[in-house]
């Protein structure tokens, strides 16, 4: 599946929040997720839509290359 990049501008401090957000559920999934899936959970609560479908394959694939 072809994925498309967004280049996304962000604030000092709309970082410092999302990087809160990161060490803050790290406690509960064990690891510390990329600034790139913070936005996706975001995206996911404001849409109304479970992604976990449709950003299977990527998510996927992040954890498969950790190993």
């Amino acid at each position: 599946m072809e994925r498309s990049q967004l280049n996304l501008r962000i604030s000092e401090q709309l970082a410092k929040l999302i990087d809160a957000k990161r060490i803050e559920l790290s406690v509960t999934m064990g690891s510390i997720t990329s600034r790139s899936d913070i936005l996706r959970f975001a995206l996911e609560k404001y849409l109304e839509q479970d992604l976990s479908e449709i950003e299977m394959d990527r998510r996927r694939s992040a954890t498969s290359t950790k190993g």
